[in-house]
């Protein structure tokens, strides 16, 4: 068959990004709607209990991985033997990391002095085993761009997960509602992605499979334990040493920030590792790449996350109810914390894209060091201490992340940061007109709905005021996903001045 109209890598690539958008958009878009109800049916305690909880399991999700999904994607091509390999790695680890969970579940709960932590551990401890079904299916699956299944293996389990949550909730089952719903969407999540992949292991457990997938993905583990390590150790600072209520708020603040955080890294890191993997051998081409990803995800992400620390508190009110207000300036230090998440992603994936994961683990162990001492030092002054140390330890990441992108390819920090001059210009008057507003009006939904909108034209009619480049690329690739012209980062030409 002729190739006359096979999808170049450009079609591809804004395919994978527009059913990529939709999956995560369903996640959290339900996600979202379930923690508004959840917190309307649960204590803050509640929510905090669980963040305790989730220190153990995140870490041991990541020792499951090691780094081998990671490894799969990046190399583009992968033998049976390759995947057969991490299939059988993860179910044993899995299994192992399950068994240690499960007997030291009264130790986790005498060091938080919670009795039911005991019993919470070991049902939420199966989401382990349960992911471990989905991990290399889900990593051919994004190594091929194929989003579409994943998207609808992540709306079903989304919402068996949500419906089961709110029915416990709605039953006075309090907590265990929140650690059935981490269970169920890990059990859905894993089996439909198992059957719609069409993956089977159908190679053998190959040492050599092994060492060599290893050698790239331990750098990627390493330095992904250090990020989890850090944000983990925020829930264990809080969770030990003040009430489960103070740890809930912070797990709120947190949850609200990090959702368009994860949405756009979770694009980012699914669609900007195999597209930048594919221009690796190409600098220049990576590089335009790479500045084309940061215009348009950082004229999207910014006032978006500006947004929501300038309106946090009647934000947090109107969405959760008066009793979460004290969440709320711990969500306007964590959202201005995160205003170049973005940046971090993408510079990471390109240096990842070049085969150089040991830089992403120097890079990783500078910061969570830096990360680290901050939030202890912070932590004597609560909640409110390690969200500063969070803020101040992400302006320190923005200059670490760009290191090596000067260094492998000419472009760092300086040079990004005047590429989005424009953004942050418009991004400022923006909230200042949101601000304004705001402090002029009663506090309450309208003038918080007042605010958004005001702001919003701002950022928008001055971006086409000043007939902003990141909104002209923006929506042509919006034209690349509806009608599938080509057009695209790596078929830019050359952009040699970058320094």
């Amino acid at each position: 068959m002729s190739d006359h109209h096979a999808p170049t890598p450009t079609q591809r690539a804004a395919h994978a990004t527009l059913w990529s958008a939709l999956e995560i958009t369903a996640r959290y878009g339900v996600q979202f709607f379930v923690v508004l109800v959840l917190a309307r049916l649960l204590s803050p305690s509640d929510f905090g209990l669980i963040a305790m909880l989730l220190v153990f399991t995140s870490i041991g999700a990541l020792l499951v991985d090691s780094g081998f999904s990671t490894s799969l994607i990046q190399r583009q091509h992968t033998t049976a033997d390759d995947e057969t390999t991490v299939f059988w790695f993860t179910c044993v680890i899995s299994l192992v990391l399950f068994l240690v969970l499960w007997i030291a579940a009264p130790v986790i709960a005498n060091f938080y002095q919670q009795a039911e932590l005991g019993s919470l551990m070991r049902l939420v401890a199966w989401v382990l085993p349960l992911s471990a079904l989905s991990a290399v299916p889900d990593a051919i699956l994004t190594q091929q761009l194929r989003f579409k299944v994943r998207a609808k293996a992540e709306a079903i389990g989304v919402l068996g997960s949500a419906t089961v949550a709110i029915s416990l909730a709605w039953g006075g089952y309090g907590v265990w509602s929140l650690a059935w719903q981490i269970v169920t969407a890990a059990a859905l999540r894993g089996v439909l992605l198992w059957i719609h992949s069409g993956w089977r292991p159908g190679g053998r457990f190959n040492i050599a499979s092994f060492r060599s997938l290893f050698s790239f993905g331990s750098y990627m583990f390493l330095a992904n334990l250090l990020g989890v390590a850090s944000l983990r150790l925020q829930s264990l600072l809080i969770g030990k040493l003040f009430a489960p209520d103070t740890l809930g708020y912070y797990t709120l603040a947190q949850n609200v920030q990090q959702a368009p955080s994860s949405f756009m890294s979770g694009i980012l890191n699914r669609v900007g590792l195999p597209v930048f993997s594919s221009v690796a051998d190409q600098p220049q081409k990576l590089i335009a790449a790479l500045r084309f990803s940061l215009r348009i995800a950082l004229f999207l992400f910014v006032p978006c996350i500006v947004g929501i620390a300038v309106i946090a508190k009647p934000l947090i009110i109107a969405l959760y109810g008066a009793r979460w207000a004290p969440a709320a300036p711990l969500l306007t230090i964590l959202s201005l914390s995160a205003i170049f998440w973005p940046l971090h992603v993408l510079n990471l994936a390109a240096i990842g894209a070049r085969g150089r994961s040991d830089l992403v683990f120097r890079l990783e162990v500078i910061k969570r060091i830096i990360s680290i001492g901050l939030i202890i030092a912070g932590s004597p002054w609560g909640a409110i201490g390690i969200a500063w140390a969070v803020l101040i330890s992400s302006l320190f990441a923005a200059v670490i992340n760009t290191w090596y992108s000067k260094k492998l390819l000419g472009y760092g920090a300086v040079a990004q940061l005047r590429d989005q001059l424009a953004t942050l210009m418009l991004t400022v008057c923006a909230a200042a007109s949101g601000w304004a507003v705001l402090h002029l009006m009663a506090t309450g939904k309208t003038a918080m709905l007042l605010a958004i909108v005001v702001a919003a034209i701002a950022y928008l009619g001055g971006a086409v005021i000043s007939r902003s480049q990141a909104l002209r690329e923006l929506l042509q690739l919006c034209g690349t996903m509806a009608t599938g012209k080509e057009y695209g980062a790596a078929d830019q030409p050359d952009e040699p001045d970058v320094r």
